[in-house]
């Protein structure tokens, strides 16, 4: 039976587009196996792949004296594909805008928005859809409020919420907050500095990563006196590097290698054995 009219040349798209996938799982699978060379994984410019990072505490995952569970995951990364990353801690805006214009080959730790497609790129699946198996962590959005208060959020809505919810500039959850119908100030770019807002009664209430006001509130139990966290979370978040339109424009496959490692190492008993020390270390 004859073919429909353009079957040839559709059969002709689809042979190319399976070759092409092919030959690209080929160039995968040689990268990973360290057939290519390593070399291939650094920046435009031949040198270290240069990352940036927020400059504030945000335990566990990067902390100011240089430790964090983030560092540590990506250093294993460092190890198993033979790269050297250079880590630069700076504000948060800072580093996105410097990821946009190129002077950073990657961010992190960037949490999805839609907008940032357009300063750099996440790890997606075979289909074209975010890959969550290649984030760095998953972190959970939580309303810290004073004991003396009664705002809430049941799961759904705020609740006798009548001022702002602080939050720090440039966060993904101020999306969150402002489509749930509230105002939010976010006027710091500083975690404890924002708890201390909220202990002055500055907000009526603060959206943070749990671990990380957790970990504040720990360490300063003058403000955990005053503050407690609202028992249900707003939001869970995957964290992902993002890296530079330039770099992957550039260097395609070695992206892909890079945040696949990235999940591979995530799930390693070694990783598994130094988040469990991390994390029992006790608060400073």
């Amino acid at each position: 039976m004859p073919g429909y009219p353009g079957q040839a040349t559709l059969v002709t798209l689809m042979e190319h587009r399976a070759l092409a996938k092919a030959f690209f799982c080929v160039v995968l699978g040689c990268l990973l196996a360290g057939v290519l060379p390593a070399a291939a994984a650094v920046s435009a410019d031949g040198s270290a792949l240069k990352l940036c990072y927020e400059d504030q505490d945000s335990y566990p995952w990067v902390l100011s004296d240089g430790s964090g569970l983030n560092l540590q995951l990506l250093g294993l990364v460092e190890q198993a594909l033979r790269l050297h990353f250079e880590f630069v801690p700076v504000p948060w805006n800072r580093c996105l805008a410097g990821l946009e214009r190129g002077f950073y080959d990657g961010a992190f730790a960037s949490s999805y928005k839609a907008e940032r497609l357009a300063i750099g790129r996440y790890p997606l699946d075979a289909d074209g859809r975010l890959d969550e198996r290649k984030r760095l962590h998953t972190s959970i959005y939580a309303l810290y409020r004073r004991k003396d208060s009664q705002v809430g959020w049941n799961g759904k809505a705020f609740r006798q919420l009548d001022g702002r919810i602080g939050s720090l500039s440039g966060f993904s959850i101020v999306d969150f907050i402002r489509e749930h119908g509230a105002e939010v100030d976010e006027t710091s770019r500083d975690p404890l500095a924002l708890l201390q807002m909220l202990g002055h009664a500055r907000v009526q209430a603060a959206a943070l990563q749990s671990l990380r006001a957790d970990f504040l509130l720990q360490a300063h139990p003058q403000l955990a006196a005053t503050i407690e966290k609202v028992k249900l979370p707003l939001e869970e978040k995957a964290y992902y590097l993002m890296l530079s339109n330039a770099y992957v424009g550039a260097n395609p496959a070695m992206a892909e290698v890079i945040w696949a490692e990235i999940g591979r190492q995530r799930e390693s008993p070694e990783y598994q054995l130094l988040m469990q020390a991390f994390l029992a270390r006790s608060v400073p």
